[in-house]
């Protein structure tokens, strides 16, 4: 009996020349106990619609206006308290909208690192930590791999930035993250930290520390917009230039863990295990 003839759908190409997997593919491997690509869609809709909404706003003050100049007496007293009304709504809408941003965008970043660096250790240590003598392996592993803990002579302090870049460096992690990552994150979860505990209008001493904070640790200008009172800032934003510097810094960490278990964990991985 013949054999049947192979379907077309069927290629006679040899296995490795599939298409390479999406480098985060990797990621996965560490059995992680988020979804972080549904987490990223989600947190991207809602702020498209928080600007379709802020800018639906923008275009009401901009009518009111332009109707404030166009009426006369009375009603254009009534119409100038309207367009007054809608300028001042829009101060805390904005506040709510970056307040939002902050409070998904920052816990989303740190829990990245902290499960990332925990699923490394937990299925890699051995692969991960060089030969190299690093203060990050003085204490036992709980403490090594948790990157809330930031280890100085010895003393272990709760600094979560700087235990970031710590286990980053011990693992030789950090030339494959974003350049400004330090600035990234110290000020994203400084206004984060700000939002979560002041609100939106913050006490004048906190208005003017941070504003002071911005300038000495050098981060962009673009960064921050603020709201005024007078000749103090009043609400402080986050710029939707920062948002999608945040959002787009995001994306470059997820894609680094994923090179970096494909390149170095996992090659190493499957040698130890023959």
């Amino acid at each position: 009996m013949s054999q049947p003839s192979r379907p077309v759908w069927i290629k006679e190409s040899p296995i490795d020349e599939f298409p390479e997997p999406d480098v985060r593919f990797y990621i996965y491997f560490l059995e992680l106990d988020f979804d972080f690509d549904q987490q990223l869609a989600a947190i991207r809709r809602l702020l498209q619609r928080n600007r379709e909404n802020d800018q639906s706003l923008a275009k009401a003050i901009y009518e009111a206006g332009e109707e404030a100049r166009r009426l006369k007496g009375i009603s254009q007293e009534r119409a100038v308290d309207d367009h007054i009304c809608l300028i001042q709504a829009s101060v805390y809408q904005d506040a709510a909208h970056s307040m939002a941003a902050a409070g998904m965008l920052a816990p989303f970043l740190e829990t990245i690192f902290t499960e990332c660096f925990r699923g490394i250790g937990n299925k890699w240590a051995s692969e991960a930590i060089p030969a190299l003598q690093h203060a990050r392996w003085q204490g036992v592993q709980e403490i090594q791999w948790n990157c809330h803990n930031f280890i100085k002579k010895g003393h272990l302090l709760d600094d979560l930035v700087r235990g970031i870049l710590q286990l980053a460096d011990a693992i030789g992690f950090r030339s494959q993250l974003p350049t400004d990552i330090d600035q990234v994150l110290s000020a994203l979860f400084a206004y984060r930290n700000k939002m979560f505990h002041c609100g939106f209008e913050w006490p004048l001493d906190e208005r003017r520390k941070f504003k002071q904070q911005i300038v000495e640790r050098k981060w962009p200008v673009a960064w921050f917009s603020s709201a005024t009172s007078g000749s103090e800032p009043w609400v402080f934003y986050l710029t939707d230039e920062f948002i999608d510097h945040c959002l787009e810094t995001a994306d470059k960490v997820l894609t680094a863990f994923g090179q970096f278990i494909r390149n170095e964990l996992w090659p190493k991985g499957s040698r130890s295990q023959r």
